[in-house]
């Protein structure tokens, strides 16, 4: 399928820019986070980012598109407009079908991640299967954001 965010926040030294992630890039970040988090952490940190993650994604299951970018983190707000977010969910995710099963295949904790601002995040990787497609893996980042708070900050299908 591809990316769903088509573009996240990336810092230089005078403005932040948007940038266009690969699919590349993507595999990438899914191979690190399966290869580096064969189980889920079961740090406080993480156990409170899935509760989070867990009901965005309600939202995205359940065709909430406009409500799930009102609900993610400022980075993905500031990294994409309500428009796009609606049309690049609506052609990747809906022809998908209902969610069948959702499996966690990881979560890993990290301080900096390429292209977007230092902080408390969780990436988490899931095996999911569709009603019109198996053998799909969302990846989703979590961050804490400035009021304690923990919110997607990503969202990839694969």
């Amino acid at each position: 399928k591809g990316l769903v965010i088509p573009r996240c926040v990336k810092r230089n030294t005078t403005t932040a820019q948007a940038s266009v992630p690969t699919s590349q890039q993507a595999a990438v970040w899914l191979v690190l986070l399966i290869s580096s988090a064969a189980c889920a952490d079961d740090s406080e940190a993480v156990v409170a980012a899935r509760d989070s993650v867990n009901a965005w994604l309600e939202l995205i299951d359940t065709s909430q598109f406009s409500e799930s970018l009102g609900r993610a983190s400022p980075v993905l707000q500031n990294a994409i407009t309500d428009k796009s977010w609606n049309r690049s969910l609506r052609g990747s995710r809906s022809p998908l079908g209902a969610v069948q099963s959702r499996k966690l295949l990881g979560a890993k904790f990290s301080e900096d991640l390429p292209g977007v601002p230092q902080g408390d995040y969780v990436i988490f990787g899931f095996a999911s299967v569709f009603e019109n497609q198996d053998n799909i893996i969302e990846t989703v980042t979590a961050k804490k954001d400035a009021d304690g708070i923990w919110r997607v900050a990503g969202y990839f299908i694969r």
